[in-house]
């Protein structure tokens, strides 16, 4: 879980650090926008740490899992990605599918 947490909060210092931009994501995205879901996964990671052990490891690789297909499917539906965005988008989808797998191994344990 602290992985979890780990990858989260790293992923949300990119977004909100401007390394990608708007013109890294189909529109609608704006900077407004990037830094939110930044900030929010700021927050996700440091929730995650703080409740270590205590959330169920199968609603958290349910969660994973949906949020890696929502990003597989985005990046297969929208328009507009840079190279950049879309390796971002796409990386993402794939540590957060690896993340369900361990999260789901580990809870048979």
């Amino acid at each position: 879980m602290r992985t979890d947490a780990t990858f989260e909060a790293v992923l949300g210092l990119v977004l909100v650090s401007g390394w990608l931009g708007p013109s890294d994501f189909p529109n609608p995205v704006g900077r407004p926008l990037i830094v939110a879901v930044g900030v929010a996964l700021i927050g996700v990671g440091a929730l995650l740490w703080r409740l270590a052990g205590t959330i169920d490891l199968h609603a958290l690789a349910a969660a994973n899992i949906a949020t890696a297909a929502l990003a597989v499917a985005w990046c297969l539906a929208a328009r507009g990605f840079s190279p950049a965005g879309i390796a971002l988008t796409a990386a993402t989808a794939a540590v957060l599918a690896l993340l369900a797998g361990a999260q789901l191994l580990t809870s048979f344990r």
